[in-house]
């Protein structure tokens, strides 16, 4: 049995034994799994399957699209294959290649949005959306159409705008989002985060309005701003969006008692937590808000979760370090890869700050770069005896030494200056900015010219890097502390998962 249309209806096995030679065609052995697909179709298309399915599975072999992808378009969008390739599939396909898609990338997208094949052309919509990517983008030379086809590269499943949006109706979305104040240029970065906007009528973005300006006082400008950068924030409910706005208010964590954990850490990792009922109140969520539109888009829980683990981590007043930085509370902070990065700036760093001091000096280092580039870093560093030219504040240092340089030097000429490198240098410079600080320290440490750049490259050293007994050992770290933290942690914040 399978649902059509919310009702259970029968396999029957004459449908199984029709599709056998499509399946075959396509490379599934599972003919009753393509069987259950097809019995989910409204009885035409069931027929038309038996009767097109092949020539529109030799139709996309033509245009290149291999087997397996074929496969998966037969059991995730048998609809697809239920009329003549002249007739929809032929007409799709080309629509999307003229907007520069290939044939596996436009196939993506009927993976994606399996109710496409239901439109019979995609030409009123793309007529309303190429004219505004071109119109709102920096494009380089690139037609509207070609933009088009850049955003549904990245975003397979917006051909739903092309599929269930009208001229009309997609027209009257994009001329409320332009009424409410947000530039063509604005629509279109929001577009690239979410497609999903344009799906979105005016009387639902007026209810969201509504909601934030019933909660926080906010006025049009800060909407404006919340579609702009957190367009996914559009397709919230009212509820949920209320919820989120008063949280924002009145974040809390309820008390709990808990024993210090050290977490295989030579310094303890996390401190008694005790974090009563604290208040942002209405004025400094709508700073928040507008510093960082986003938190409306996250689950509470996510929120409150960072707050909890942030205290177990010995920082004494979490909502500071949200005052300042926000976006922090959107990650998830029992991953291990995140963990991996607060141990390894522990124990690396010269000056040894405690878990609570990285959090609210580096928590943007902790939660961005992934443990195999700021981990693996650190570990470089420490392997060409240069941890000891890391500083916290190199404009700072710099401006220290030169002081200290004019005092000693009482106006004789000054020798080069050290090669510093910050924090922010391991985690967020480039690949050659990182090598050229690198080189850059070594040459003003080593007395012998030719060893300078004969060690290995940062990439050469990563492809070691998991083998190493000191990443296996923070690693390891890592995971014990997420371990430890859960079971710190009330069952309430450890419902669902998070993915940031």
């Amino acid at each position: 049995m399978v649902m059509r249309r919310g009702k259970p209806v029968a396999v029957y096995s004459e449908l199984a034994a029709g599709l056998a030679p499509l399946a075959a065609a396509c490379g599934i052995a599972d003919v009753a799994a393509v069987a259950r697909a097809v019995a989910a179709l409204f009885g035409p298309r069931q027929r038309g399957v038996l009767d097109h399915g092949l020539a529109v599975a030799a139709f996309l072999q033509g245009l290149g699209i291999k087997q397996a992808q074929r496969g998966r378009l037969l059991r995730r969008c048998p609809e697809l294959f239920s009329r003549p390739a002249e007739e929809r599939a032929g007409v799709l396909f080309s629509q999307l290649m003229r907007l520069g898609l290939s044939a596996g990338q436009a196939a993506r997208c009927f993976e994606q949005e399996t109710q496409a094949p239901t439109a019979r052309s995609f030409e009123p919509a793309i007529a309303v959306l190429a004219p505004l990517l071109a119109a709102g983008s920096n494009s380089g030379g690139r037609t509207g159409e070609q933009l088009l086809g850049d955003l549904l590269k990245k975003q397979p499943a917006g051909v739903t705008l092309l599929l269930k949006w009208g001229t009309l109706a997609l027209q009257r979305n994009v001329d409320n989002l332009l009424q409410l104040g947000l530039s063509k240029q604005q629509v279109v970065n929001a577009l690239k985060q979410n497609w999903a906007l344009l799906t979105r009528p005016p009387e639902h973005l007026a209810k969201l309005e509504a909601v934030l300006q019933q909660e926080l006082g906010a006025d049009r400008k800060l909407w404006v701003k919340v579609l702009h950068r957190a367009a996914r924030v559009a397709s919230c409910s009212e509820d949920t969006l209320r919820q989120r706005a008063q949280a924002l208010m009145a974040v809390s964590v309820a008390g709990i008692g808990l024993a210090s954990v050290h977490v295989h850490s030579p310094t303890p990792l996390v401190l008694p937590l005790m974090l009563p009922l604290q208040e942002f109140g209405e004025k400094e969520a709508l700073r928040m808000v507008g510093l960082t539109a986003q938190l409306l888009t996250i689950d509470v829980i996510v929120w409150r979760q960072a707050l909890a683990v942030w205290r177990l981590c010995g920082v004494s007043d979490p909502l500071a370090v949200v005052r300042n930085n926000p976006q922090l509370l959107g990650y998830d902070w029992l991953n291990p890869s995140r963990l991996a990065n607060l141990l390894a700036l522990q124990r690396l760093l010269p000056w040894e700050p405690s878990a609570a001091h990285v959090i609210q000096r580096y928590g943007s280092y902790v939660a961005g770069p992934a443990a195999e580039l700021l981990v693996g870093r650190l570990l470089y560093l420490e392997q060409l005896g240069l941890l000891q030219q890391l500083v916290a504040d190199k404009r700072a240092v710099k401006q220290e030494w030169l002081q200290s340089l004019q005092r000693l030097s009482a106006g004789k000429e000054a020798a080069g200056q050290p090669a510093f490198i910050s924090v922010y240098d391991v985690a967020r410079a480039s690949t050659a900015q990182f090598a050229s600080l690198v080189h850059d320290a070594e040459a003003r440490l080593s007395e012998d010219s030719e060893l300078v750049g004969s060690s290995p490259s940062f990439e050469e050293f990563s492809k070691g890097l998991k083998q190493l007994p000191a990443w296996q050992r923070l690693w390891a770290d890592a995971e014990a502390g997420v371990a430890e933290l859960k079971q710190q942690l009330p069952p309430e914040l450890l419902r669902g998962g998070v993915s940031g």
